[in-house]
C-alpha cells in the first residue's frame, strides 16, 4: 500500500500481543506454595464500578417495595365478611379491556360506606384493597 501511513502503535500480528499478555498473567507453578489451597475471593465488590452487569439484575431485599407506611394505630379492627364479599364482587384482573380508574372509584365508594371508630379510612382501604384484585393484577 503506497501513500498510506500506519500509526506508530500498529502491530502486524495482534495474536502475538495476546500471547505476550497471557504469559504475563499466568504464574509459574513453582511460585505457588504447595501446601496452601487456592481459594477464590469471597469478598463482595465494594464499589459500583467493580460490580458485574448481571449483579444489577438480581433483586435485593432493600429494593423490594413494601407499600406505603400507614399508621394503623394501637387498636385492632375487624373487616366484616359482607364488605369483603362486596369488594370481591367487582374484581380487577388487569386486563386491557378493564378500566383501572373505574375500579378504584367503585372501590372507594364501597370503602366509604364503612366507618370504624378509632381507625382511619386509609387503614381500612389498605387492608381491603388486596381482596379487590385477581389474576395478573394481584
Amino acid at each position: 500500500m503506497t501513500g498510506f501511513v500506519l500509526p506508530t502503535n500498529f502491530i502486524e500480528n495482534p495474536e502475538s500481543l495476546l500471547t505476550k499478555t497471557r504469559r504475563r498473567l499466568v504464574l509459574p507453578s513453582d511460585t505457588l506454595p504447595a501446601n496452601e489451597p487456592i481459594n477464590p475471593a469471597t469478598s463482595a465488590p465494594n464499589t459500583v464500578a467493580q460490580r458485574m452487569l448481571c449483579e444489577y439484575s438480581i433483586p435485593a431485599v432493600a429494593n423490594v417495595p413494601v407499600g406505603p407506611a400507614v399508621d394503623v394505630g394501637n387498636g385492632n379492627f375487624e373487616l366484616k365478611t359482607g364488605l369483603i364479599t362486596m369488594v370481591q364482587a367487582n374484581p380487577f384482573c388487569g386486563l386491557p379491556s378493564e378500566d383501572a380508574n373505574a375500579h378504584l372509584q367503585h372501590f372507594l365508594e364501597l370503602c366509604d360506606t364503612v366507618v370504624t371508630e378509632g381507625v382511619a379510612s386509609e387503614v381500612i382501604r389498605i387492608h381491603l384493597f388486596p381482596f379487590s384484585l385477581q389474576g395478573r393484577a394481584k
